[in-house]
């Protein structure tokens, strides 16, 4: 209570309260110690983040990745290398200093302090460098006039498939300039926009758009990495390409030098499912040479239950929930496995497991963009200005007509019965903002409406119907956002399009 307390202090700004609070403490925990030195932190306080720091170390408190992180980055403000190097000591004694998370702050530390020699080999101790810690250390080499080993050390990371992030191009783009070295300036630019096209395509339903360009770059000679594969998958998973996928997976290391890790594998086991080759999805992940992860079995799952195929399904949930109890996707999924499959009672278990575990599902929204303001809907909205007009055009369209029973246990929202499912159809987000998108754009705009989760079938073939019903409207697209996953480790779902 006493840290609760500390901290809700700290978030209001209110560091003399805090402070108090923390004092008054009578058993200090190293998550109270931890709060009070981000608080100082985040005020730019850095003398007392030290003092903080000292004090754990004197009272014998736990340190652990997060305090060095947070006591080097006052370090670093304070241009104090000597207590940073103090600091410096104690990961080297706690065996602290290989891990990526203590190593990277130490790199940044050195670097601020224009000690890039100490910066480079806290960096060569890192077990696994990130892409924050090389961008850090091409920070420095940049800082000393080190052009040309910034650029080898970034043909290295093309060449490794290492992410690489706004920071690590911005430095690159800088050391060209002062190299003056415009070809392998352009050459760096042109790649960042291709993959960020490639990715931008994938993620948001342009398929054909990605490979097209994806193929653009091999011709040019650009070496691929591994998040520009992540993107490929994506696409070839929209466009439903299950040969041409499974072929890139086989060519990444024999043609690219890209060593294909589980996220790729999870993408073509994705890929498998979405297309109904469950047999082949299972197949991939008895044999790949990576124990499955949740996403593996939550991707089997989820084909399972697409297609209807009950047994494997809950094999799948089963693996799924002994690695991830707490997903409340698996327990969605499993769901909708035993209500398409008329299991009602195993469904209603699901549900009531769901409570005594407190998990609920992430709200499904949607929104589109008209005349630059962005309107968000619900299920059941009632709050936007035009909610009359709004629901006066679903009832014009007779959309409660497009609804199959069948389709009804894919919806994105699970409910207690039946009949109730029935009624939330009719006013499910997406419907609400495709309705608004016809009330308030031009008969001859296109339609975009992004939603956070996937779109169900029923809204999907809503989607198909109002291209026959609505002839003037040219375009209605129902998008995934793709900001709600992660591209780096999360298989995207199709689109609407």
């Amino acid at each position: 209570m006493d840290t609760s307390i500390c901290n809700m202090y700290v978030k209001c700004g209110n560091l003399e309260s805090a402070s108090l609070s923390f004092d008054l403490m009578q058993e200090k925990n190293a998550v109270s110690w931890t709060t009070m030195m981000v608080g100082c932190t985040q005020a730019d306080r850095h003398e007392d983040t030290l003092e903080y720091f000292k004090r754990m170390v004197n009272e014998d408190v736990g340190l652990d990745e997060f305090v060095f992180s947070i006591t080097l980055k006052a370090c670093a403000a304070l241009d104090d290398q000597k207590m940073g190097e103090q600091v410096h000591g104690l990961i080297v004694k706690l065996g602290l200093e290989n891990e990526v998370s203590v190593g990277t702050p130490l790199v940044d530390f050195y670097v601020k302090c224009g000690d890039v020699e100490s910066a480079s080999q806290a960096f060569e101790r890192i077990s696994e460098p990130n892409d924050v810690s090389w961008s850090a250390i091409l920070t420095g080499y940049s800082q000393i006039g080190e052009f040309e080993k910034c650029i080898k050390v970034f043909k290295s990371l093309r060449s490794q498939g290492v992410v690489l992030n706004e920071f690590i191009y911005t430095s690159i783009f800088q050391v060209c300039s002062a190299f003056a070295d415009f070809n392998f300036g352009s050459q760096a630019h042109g790649d960042a926009i291709k993959r960020a096209m490639i990715a931008g395509c994938a993620y948001h339903g342009k398929a054909l758009e990605a490979l097209s360009l994806f193929r653009e770059m091999q011709a040019s000679g650009v070496s691929m990495n591994a998040v520009t594969f992540v993107a490929v998958f994506a696409a070839c998973s929209h466009a439903g390409l299950v040969e041409e996928a499974n072929r890139y997976l086989e060519s990444m290391s024999r043609e690219h030098g890209v060593e294909p890790t589980l996220d790729h594998y999870n993408c073509m086991i994705d890929i498998y499912s979405r297309a109904g080759l469950l047999n082949e999805a299972l197949d991939l992940i008895n044999s790949m040479p990576f124990e499955p992860d949740a996403m593996s079995w939550k991707s089997l799952l989820g084909g399972c239950s697409i297609h209807r195929k009950y047994e494997l399904g809950k094999t799948a949930a089963e693996k799924l929930l002994q690695l991830d109890p707490k997903d409340t996707a698996a327990y969605i999924l499993l769901f909708n496995l035993h209500g398409l499959s008329g299991r009602w009672d195993e469904a209603a278990s699901i549900r009531k497991l769901m409570a005594e575990r407190d998990l609920r599902k992430a709200i499904g929204c949607s929104w589109i963009t008209v005349k630059s303001k962005v309107h968000r809907f619900i299920v059941g909205d009632l709050h936007h200005p035009q909610t009359e007009e709004i629901y006066s055009k679903l009832k014009d369209l007779k959309f409660s007509d497009t609804h199959k029973e069948n389709a009804l246990l894919t919806e994105d929202d699970v409910t207690d019965t039946l009949p109730a499912r029935k009624e939330q159809l009719l006013v499910h987000s997406e419907r609400l903002a495709i309705a608004f998108g016809l009330i308030s754009t031009p008969s001859n705009a296109p339609i975009v409406v992004f939603k956070n989760l996937r779109a169900c079938k029923d809204c999907h073939d809503l989607r198909n119907m109002c291209l026959l019903l609505l002839d003037e409207q040219l375009l209605l697209e129902i998008l995934i956002d793709s900001i709600t996953s992660s591209p780096e480790s999360v298989p995207v779902g199709i689109t609407g399009d």
